[in-house]
């Protein structure tokens, strides 16, 4: 890599993308390297952003402004406090342009969260959603049919609209196996998502639905409405037009197409502005000199290669990301740069007695202490080095499957790290 790069970004998550698409559109030569693509493949393609506080709530957070400022309050040290609730709404709002323009827009704001349908048929609190998504919500209470496809082992419509009703929802159920599908040996999202950009595929489907759409105002399916982010609504309008009522999306099990979308959405963005992005490319381990990290080493087939730029970021993640790694000895390491971490000492501090205790398991909140510039410290406020900086889920304090945060933490501390970079 080119020694004049003003910023190499570790990991290709939400937050790392976020970052590299700021300081990119700032003018900043910026270059991205990750082992392998991160959340928005296994996510659900929504924008979660606060959907449980306290932790052991069992009523979800109704608007996560408000759950927000009170988790600020109790948790100066949370990401969201850090980065604050200005720099989280300027996130979001610019996310959503960004989508917009690339003609898959987001609905919702930081005052309400949507309740939608998950992919066994429980409701999942979230903040902004495709519009894909946006006929599922539940505080609508029109009847429903749910298609699925017997090809597709990731969504079981039977079992969704079952959960459903129970919930006091109506749904009803309907299982396809379309002509085109019976000689598919292997099946997912993301090959289901291509049939449905065909318009012949689509017809065949709506030939079916309407023989059994019943009392049912609106129709959802699994999120396989079109693979890129500009046939997903042209997919979604045109079963509308034929079915007559909406259509929604509900999210199915990794791979997530809808998170792909806004991979997507992402690396164009990253792209048009100058900036590259290289999977494939795991980082190994760093050097430094004189409070400054002078290189990052990756894995290449005859010898490391080393990444030198005037600034770095790691987005790696937590434990659950992999940038966050223990052993049988009880150690907790990050995986890089080998930060010090506020994590448990011992194993038999990791985990509570109770596998699904209310309060949690004290490994998942392990991470990387920042201050208020999200550069990684140790004790004091002061750096550990000067030029390096983190965000997303390799951040102490928070846990964001739990909170139901992961993207809403990483896009504000994503581009609170970049705003910080970029100034210098």
């Amino acid at each position: 890599m080119s020694r004049d790069l003003d910023l190499l970004v570790i990991g290709a998550g939400v937050a790392g993308l976020t970052a590299a698409w700021q300081t990119a559109v700032a003018g900043q030569k910026t270059r991205v390297i990750a082992k392998g693509w991160g959340t928005t493949h296994w996510h659900t393609g929504c924008v979660d952003v606060l959907g449980y506080y306290p932790l052991d709530s069992e009523t979800p957070v109704a608007s996560p402004r408000e759950g927000i400022g009170r988790l600020i309050a109790a948790n100066p040290q949370h990401p969201y406090a850090l980065a604050g609730l200005e720099t989280l709404e300027a996130a979001l709002s610019a996310f959503q342009a960004l989508c917009a323009a690339a003609g898959y827009p987001l609905h919702g704001s930081l005052d309400k969260n949507f309740m939608l349908p998950t992919a066994v048929g429980a409701l999942r609190p979230t903040c902004l959603i495709p519009e894909t998504m946006l006929a599922g919500d539940t505080a609508n209470k029109d009847p429903m049919l749910l298609v699925g496809f017997k090809r597709l082992p990731d969504f079981f419509a039977n079992v969704v609209a079952e959960n459903l009703t129970a919930q006091g929802i109506p749904a009803s159920d309907l299982t396809l196996t379309p002509r085109p599908l019976e000689t598919v040996r292997v099946m997912n999202s993301v090959l289901m998502a291509r049939y449905f950009e065909r318009p012949e595929f689509r017809a065949e489907i709506v030939k079916e639905v309407k023989k059994h759409l019943g009392k049912a105002k609106r129709v959802g399916f699994p999120a396989v409405l079109g693979h890129s982010p500009e046939a997903a609504l042209a997919v979604k309008r045109d079963l509308e037009r034929q079915i007559g009522c909406p259509v929604f999306e509900s999210p199915t099990a990794p791979p997530s197409v809808p998170g792909i979308r806004l991979h997507t959405i992402f690396m164009n963005a990253i792209r048009q502005a100058g900036g590259r992005v290289f999977d494939g490319m795991e980082a190994l381990r760093a050097e430094s000199e004189d409070g400054r990290v002078t290189a990052v080493y990756t894995e290449s087939a005859a010898r490391e290669r080393p990444h030198r730029a005037q600034n770095y970021l790691l987005a790696t993640g937590g434990i659950l990301g992999g940038g966050i790694t223990t052993d049988h000895l009880g150690e907790t390491r990050e995986v890089v740069f080998n930060l010090p971490l506020n994590a448990p000492q011992g194993r038999e501090e990791w985990f509570k007695r109770r596998f699904l205790d209310a309060a949690g398991h004290p490994i998942y909140q392990s991470g990387v202490e920042v201050n208020g510039r999200f550069q990684p410290m140790n004790g004091t406020p002061d750096p550990i080095y000067e030029n390096l900086f983190a965000a997303g889920g390799t951040l102490a304090h928070c846990e964001l499957i739990r909170e139901r945060s992961l993207e809403g933490v990483a896009l504000a501390t994503g581009f609170k790290a970049a705003e910080v970079i970029s100034s210098q």
